[in-house]
């Protein structure tokens, strides 16, 4: 009987703005599993209908895919043919990536997995045809701080313009998301900038609100999520992982971006900052009105805005070599050819 994952807490976040914290604060909790990114579903809810439902080629796809997270899980010690068994009786690809999270839950002794995959509203029927119960965590963080984060990134391609539209793509789906759902799903949000001001009050609220009792242990995440620990090692993006929030990391946009950047982030983003509680430095009358405005503020920072990083190259091989890896894999299983269909006549 394929495995359907019990009330699980699905994420919507944008890159750089508290994902992977926010995984880890709830991985502390004793009844939820919160693993590292290993975006199963992501990936596979783009490429699964490339392969022959319930095949060979699906499940070791899918293995592949799990083998070649920049994460660590504590299940990853069971082993290829251990993993190979969990995906035995899965038809889908649905079906496998719910297998391996259960896996990992179950191997922790908890009842419930929290969703880390990027821009996870795109796929949010492939993730609600294996859960019952589903419940929406809405996490966001001002987009001027996710910026100049992502341009820290030494992984992250691109900078302000990049970490904007990205921003902007996020927030338009997750707004549609809650719009479109119904009030049986449970739903919470939560800012940034909240959790790190007040994280008990904060924290117990979101418990409340997605049904689930608050816990202590989410406060010393540091020190209670395994994952946490395991995670800060692996990549230079997850080094806070393993220490306690942060509570003065706001407003890093003020000294951090040119004021050309600024412009194009309140440009794109503004109308969703300002329902979000952003104000905006500018007075909006000043900011580009047009396509044209816009586009000729683009091409003014589009010589800051880098590819390539500096200081990608400075990372330890190690590092370097899992995440070339997982890219590798991702463009090939991206530039699969479709599977024929056969259209009836």
């Amino acid at each position: 009987m394929p495995v359907k994952l019990t009330s699980p807490i699905v994420l919507l976040c944008s890159e750089r703005s508290g994902s992977n914290l926010i995984a880890k604060v709830f991985d502390a909790h004793p009844k939820v599993s919160g693993p590292g990114a290993a975006h199963l579903f992501k990936v596979m809810s783009e490429v699964a209908h490339t392969f022959d439902p319930d095949s060979e080629d699906l499940r070791e796809a899918v293995l592949e895919l799990f083998q070649a997270k920049v994460s660590a899980w504590q299940i990853d010690e069971m082993g290829i043919e251990t993993h190979r068994g969990l995906l035995e009786n899965c038809e889908t690809a649905a079906q496998m990536c719910a297998s391996l999270y259960q896996a990992e839950a179950d191997r922790q002794g908890k009842q419930h997995v929290l969703l880390k995959e990027n821009s996870a509203f795109a796929y949010l029927p492939m993730l609600s045809g294996i859960s019952s119960d589903l419940r929406l965590l809405f996490m966001v963080r001002d987009p001027r701080d996710m910026a100049v984060s992502w341009i820290n990134g030494p992984v992250m391609r691109g900078g302000a313009i990049r970490a904007a539209e990205r921003w902007l793509k996020d927030q338009s789906g997750t707004f549609r998301t809650f719009a479109t759902t119904g009030a049986d799903i449970k739903k919470a949000t939560l800012r940034y900038e909240d959790l790190l001001a007040d994280p008990e009050i904060h924290l117990k609220r979101v418990c409340t609100e997605l049904k689930l009792d608050f816990s202590e242990e989410m406060l010393r995440f540091s020190e209670k999520s395994t994952s946490a620990k395991k995670d800060s090692g692996r990549s230079s993006m997850w080094s806070n992982l393993n220490k306690p929030l942060i509570s003065g990391n706001t407003q890093k946009f003020r000294k951090s971006l040119t004021t050309e950047q600024i412009q194009y982030i309140e440009t794109v983003c503004g109308d969703y900052m300002e329902v979000l509680g952003y104000p905006l430095v500018n007075d909006p009358a000043t900011l580009p009105g047009t396509p044209e405005e816009l586009a000729e503020l683009r091409r003014s920072i589009e010589p800051i805005e880098p590819y390539d990083k500096p200081a990608y190259q400075e990372l330890p091989q190690e590092e370097r070599d899992r995440f070339e890896k997982w890219s590798r894999l991702y463009k090939q299983l991206s530039a699969r050819a479709p599977r024929p269909v056969q259209v009836s006549k």
